[in-house]
């Protein structure tokens, strides 16, 4: 083995190929091409003197070799990356840079005007990535250094992630102007036999099943009768029908000035919804996390 045809990103190559099994998608993983992974891929199996990942029906399935070899490259990588996060004076305003969030479609929305506008005028070189979230891969990605950040509700957090309340929010039932049944306020029956209208969002997310089971606590069920893609198009659909909706109340912040719509207080004592800030312990020390963090955090606190 010739050590000095490898590289780092070889080996972060390696981790990608790894993780994902799968050429292309570890090429986006890494933000390269495909045929530059299948490169990395050739030269990692020469290093190796093996043929690391192997063709099977659904994905690439790692050999003995590779497995093997795993543990010690995240390892190494890891080693790498504290070695120069002890040393590297980091430098918002000409920093380079990148952080990658996931956050809720709402959260985003309520929070990245007041943060970019920070990010623009103290740290204009560095750039930023909100992802959708993936409750399933999310403490994994924080893990390995593939996301920074994770912003939402979490009722119950890894323990193996630290975290920072961000903000409170409580929810608002949305109905059009001139409901033929609803005039400034909703009744507890009315609430429960009116046709809903939810976002994905709403459905998948800790606020969905909060509502649901405040309402199982009445020994009742929303009547959920349509689902829609984008929380904002929810507030189109109650304006022009005589659905009804539950939505966090920032979100129709400045909407009923566009829309014919009344913001009511749900008829039902909904939780306030939480947003914590979540991060890795790997990252706690790190002086340009800890700097985001603070960002992230002074941004909020202007809501």
């Amino acid at each position: 083995m010739n050590l000095n045809n490898i590289d780092i990103h070889l080996l972060r190559c390696f981790e990608a190929l790894m993780d994902e099994r799968s050429v292309s998608r570890a090429a986006e993983r890494m933000h390269i091409s495909q045929p530059a992974m299948s490169h990395a891929l050739a030269r990692l199996r020469r290093q190796f003197d093996d043929p690391l990942l192997l063709r099977a029906q659904k994905e690439m399935v790692p050999t003995r070799c590779a497995l093997t070899a795993r543990e010690s490259v995240a390892r190494i990588l890891l080693e790498t990356e504290n070695l120069f996060l002890r040393t590297v004076v980091f430098r918002p305003e000409t920093s380079k840079m990148r952080f990658v969030i996931t956050a809720p479609e709402y959260v985003e929305h309520v929070l990245a005007p007041r943060l970019l506008q920070r990010l623009q005028r103290e740290a204009p070189g560095i750039t930023l990535e909100i992802r959708v979230p993936d409750p399933d891969r999310a403490t994994e990605w924080l893990e390995k250094g593939e996301i920074d950040f994770r912003l939402g509700w979490l009722r119950t957090p890894p323990r193996t992630l630290r975290s920072q309340l961000l903000f409170r929010d409580g929810f608002v039932c949305l109905a059009r102007k001139g409901h033929p049944q609803i005039r400034g306020g909703i009744t507890q029956e009315q609430y429960f036999s009116l046709p809903h209208v939810r976002s994905r969002f709403v459905r998948n997310s800790t606020s969905g099943r909060v509502i649901d089971e405040v309402a199982a606590a009445h020994g009742r069920k929303l009547n959920v009768v349509v689902l829609m893609q984008n929380v904002f198009t929810v507030f189109h659909g109650v304006a022009h029908s005589d659905l009804i909706a539950t939505v966090p109340s920032r979100l129709v912040q400045g909407v009923p000035g566009q829309l014919p719509l009344q913001v009511l207080e749900p008829p039902i004592a909904i939780p306030d919804l939480r947003i914590h800030l979540f991060w890795h312990e790997r990252t706690h020390q790190e002086p340009s996390h800890r700097w985001f963090r603070q960002l992230l955090i002074e941004s909020a606190k202007s809501l």
